[in-house]
C-alpha cells in the first residue's frame, strides 16, 4: 500500500490509529509512513489527540457529526467492499483489497487477449465513475480540475509520476492524485490491470 503524503492525511488512517482500529497491515502502512514523513505525521497526531481530546469534552465522548460521517463512509465501504456485488460497489481507498476487486471483476476481464488497453465502465452514478483497466502502454501526462482521481492496482506494477515525485506500485496499491498536479503512470511489467476511479469535486 502506498502513496503520497498528502492522500494519507485524507485517507482517515491516522484517525483510526488513534482509534486502535486498524490491522497490522494498515499499522505496518502508518508506521512507514511516519519514518518518511516524521515530522509531519508526528504533527498531526498531535492536532488529531488534541481534536479529540476537547471534542470528548465539548460532547461527552461524542465525536463530532463530520468526524462520524468521515468514519462511517470509510466503514461502509469496508463493509461493501467483503459483500461486493454488481449493483453496488464501494469508493476504493488505501484499505481497498485486491484480491476482494479481482474477485468482483473476474467475470469482466477479457477472453481475448486485450490490445494496448482495455477499459470496461463498472460504475458512472451520483458523481462517481469507476473503470476496470487493464494497460499494455504507459498512461499519457493528465491533470484534473474538477475530479479527484485515484487507483487501486490489482496486477502489475508501474511507476507513478505526481509532478516531481515518483513512486513504485504493485498489486494493492492505491494512489490518489491530488488535483492541478500532472501526473503519468510509467509501466514496468508487460501489463498493469487496475480500478480507476474519479469523484467529482464536491460529491
Amino acid at each position: 500500500m502506498k502513496m503520497d503524503l498528502a492522500g494519507f492525511l485524507e485517507s482517515g488512517l491516522l484517525e483510526l490509529y488513534l482509534l486502535g482500529n486498524l490491522d497490522q497491515e494498515g499499522i505496518a502502512t502508518v508506521e512507514k509512513m511516519r519514518s518518511m514523513y516524521d515530522a509531519e505525521i508526528t504533527a498531526e497526531i498531535n492536532a488529531l489527540e488534541t481534536f479529540f481530546e476537547e471534542d470528548a469534552l465539548k460532547n461527552a465522548i461524542k465525536p463530532s457529526a463530520a468526524f462520524e460521517m468521515k468514519m462511517e463512509k470509510v466503514f461502509a465501504s469496508l463493509q461493501t467492499e467483503q459483500q461486493m456485488n454488481v449493483g453496488e460497489l464501494p469508493l476504493i481507498s488505501p484499505f481497498s483489497s485486491a484480491e476482494a476487486w479481482l474477485t468482483r471483476v473476474a467475470g469482466d476481464l477479457p477472453k481475448d487477449k486485450p490490445t494496448k488497453r482495455f477499459e470496461k465502465l463498472l460504475r458512472n452514478e451520483d458523481g462517481v465513475m469507476q473503470v476496470l483497466v487493464i494497460s499494455e502502454t504507459d498512461i499519457d501526462e493528465e491533470v484534473h480540475e474538477d475530479v479527484e482521481e485515484s487507483f487501486l492496482i490489482l496486477k502489475g506494477t508501474c511507476i507513478c509520476t505526481i509532478g516531481a515525485t515518483s513512486q513504485q506500485m504493485g498489486p494493492g496499491d492505491f494512489m490518489q492524485i491530488p488535483l492541478h498536479l500532472p501526473h503519468t503512470v510509467t509501466l514496468t511489467s508487460t501489463s498493469v490491470t487496475a480500478i480507476l476511479q474519479h469523484v467529482q469535486v464536491g460529491n
